[in-house]
């Protein structure tokens, strides 16, 4: 599938190269996406660790760690 099978196309817009479809994308605020990457911080956190972390900001900065030990290997 697509993303003009996907989503619904609800205009167009005239470029030097012809005209191009503006679809209709769902968006997600910012506050949302930090909510959803504390969550899964915390549930990687636990998946790793075999215990809860004690705070949400605990599994943040280990989730943190992890991204940075591995950005400084790649």
């Amino acid at each position: 599938m697509n993303a003009f099978e996907r989503y619904a196309q609800i205009g167009k817009i005239k470029t030097l190269t012809g005209e191009l479809p503006v679809l209709e994308v769902p968006q997600m605020s910012d506050e949302r996406w930090q909510e959803l990457a504390k969550e899964n911080a915390v549930r990687n956190y636990t998946r790793e660790n075999g215990r809860k972390p004690e705070s949400v900001e605990q599994a943040v900065a280990w989730q943190r760690n992890v991204i940075r030990s591995r950005e400084a290997i790649g």
